[in-house]
C-alpha cells in the first residue's frame, strides 16, 4: 500500500466513524497488483482481528498467495452482516454475535478463531461512580463492581446486538438483573466514547481497542465478559456460497490469516508496532504503543492446531457459541425455531478448512 493511499484511508475511516460515509470502507491492492489471480473479498473491523490480512497486504506477503484480495472495514458487526447478505465480501472476521446471526440467517460458516475477546468486551464507569463502592456482590463473580441496586436504573451507552451487549447482559444476569432493569442507549463505539466523555450516561460498554482509550481517560473497568463468566470468541468465517464454490481459496486465505495470527502469538512484543500502525494510520484511532501492547495481554491467540482442537471439542467452541446464541434468543433477536436449527447444524462450525490447512502443513 502506498503512503498516499494509507493517508486517504485514514481520513476516510474518520469520516466513516462520524457517519459521513457508508458502512464499509474498501481498499483494493489486489485489484491493482494481481489482476491475473482470483479475487477474494475480505472484511474486518478496527480491531485486532483485522490486522492479519491488512498486515499481509502492507508487507507484501499477500503477493505470494494464490489469490488477490481487497479489504473492507466496518464500524461494527451489524453493517458487516448486511454487507455479507448482499454478497459484498467472502471471508472475514467479526464478533461472536454477528457471526451467529450471519450463520442463522445466511448459513455463514464459522471456520476459525481470530482471538478470545472475553476480557476485551467490557464495561466502564467514571471514577466517582457509586458502582466503585463495592465489589463482588455475587461471590461467584468477584471481579464485578457494584451491587444490584447500584446498577438498577442506570443509563448505559452500548452497541446493541453485539458481543459487548452480550458482556453487558451477562453482567446484569450475574447481579440478578436483566436488560429491562437498566436504560440501554444504542451507540457505535466511537460515538459512545465521545458521549460518555461529555457526561452522558452512567456506564459505557466498549470493546478493544476503544477500551484502552477509556483507560487512558481514567475511567474504571467495572466488568467484562470474562468477569461475568462468558467466553466470547472472535469468529473467522466464510460466506456459504463462496465456501462451497471455492473451498481451496478459503483454505489459501485461511493459511495467510492463521500464519499471521501465529506470528503475533509467537512474538507479541515485535507485533506492537504493526498493530499500532494499523490502528493509527489505517483505522484513525489515537493510541499509544503501551495501549496496543495490552491487546496481546488480554486477547488469547491460537495456532492452527489449537484452533482445530477447540472447534472440534463439543465442550469448547460449540458450547461457547451456544451461550452467545442463547443470549440472542433471550433478547428476542432470534426465534426458538432459529436457535434450534442453529444448534442442530452444529452452530455452522466447519472445521474442514482448518483440517486441510493443518494436514497440508505436515
Amino acid at each position: 500500500m502506498t503512503k498516499n493511499l494509507s493517508r486517504i484511508l485514514t481520513a476516510s475511516f474518520a469520516l466513516l466513524l462520524l457517519g459521513l460515509i457508508g458502512p464499509g470502507l474498501l481498499i483494493g491492492p489486489g485489484l491493482l497488483e494481481a489482476q491475473d489471480k482470483p479475487l477474494v473479498h475480505t472484511s474486518a473491523q478496527p480491531a485486532l482481528h483485522g490486522l492479519p490480512i491488512w498486515h499481509a497486504i502492507e508487507t507484501g506477503k499477500i503477493d505470494s498467495a494464490p489469490f488477490a484480495t481487497d479489504f473492507t472495514l466496518f464500524a461494527s458487526g451489524g453493517p458487516q452482516v448486511e454487507a455479507l447478505a448482499a454478497g459484498q465480501w467472502d471471508v472475514g472476521a467479526m464478533g461472536a454475535v454477528p457471526t451467529i446471526l450471519a450463520g442463522i440467517r445466511y448459513g455463514y460458516k464459522f471456520i476459525a478463531i481470530s482471538n478470545d475477546e472475553s476480557e476485551t468486551n467490557d464495561l466502564w464507569a467514571r471514577p466517582d461512580s457509586p458502582l466503585l463502592n463495592s465489589k463482588g456482590a455475587n461471590p461467584n463473580y468477584p471481579e464485578i463492581y457494584g451491587t444490584k441496586d447500584d446498577w438498577k436504573g442506570k443509563k448505559i451507552l452500548a452497541t446493541t446486538v453485539s458481543t459487548g451487549h452480550y458482556a453487558l447482559s451477562s453482567t446484569l444476569k450475574a447481579l440478578g438483573l436483566g436488560d429491562s432493569d437498566v436504560s440501554i442507549v444504542h451507540m457505535e463505539q466511537a460515538q459512545a466514547v465521545t458521549a460518555f466523555g461529555a457526561g452522558e450516561g452512567d456506564i459505557l460498554q466498549l470493546w478493544a481497542p476503544f477500551s484502552y482509550i477509556a483507560e487512558a481517560k481514567g475511567w474504571i473497568k467495572v466488568s467484562s465478559g470474562a468477569k461475568a463468566g462468558s467466553i466470547i470468541l472472535g469468529g473467522v468465517g466464510a460466506r456459504k456460497e463462496f465456501a462451497e464454490e471455492h473451498p481451496d481459496l478459503v483454505v489459501a486465505w485461511l493459511d495467510v490469516y492463521v500464519s499471521e495470527i501465529e506470528a503475533l502469538k509467537a512474538d507479541p512484543d515485535g507485533s506492537v508496532a504493526p498493530l499500532l500502525k494499523y490502528f493509527t494510520d489505517y483505522c484513525g484511532l489515537e493510541l499509544t504503543a503501551d495501549q496496543v501492547k495490552l491487546e496481546f495481554k488480554y486477547r488469547p491467540l491460537f495456532t492452527a492446531q489449537e484452533q482445530l482442537e477447540l472447534l472440534t471439542n463439543p465442550e469448547k467452541v460449540p458450547a461457547w457459541l451456544d451461550g452467545t446464541a442463547r443470549f440472542l434468543l433471550e433478547q428476542g433477536r432470534i426465534s426458538q425455531e432459529e436457535y434450534d436449527a442453529y444448534k442442530n447444524n452444529n452452530y455452522f462450525i466447519d472445521a474442514s478448512f482448518l483440517e486441510k490447512l493443518v494436514q497440508g502443513r505436515k
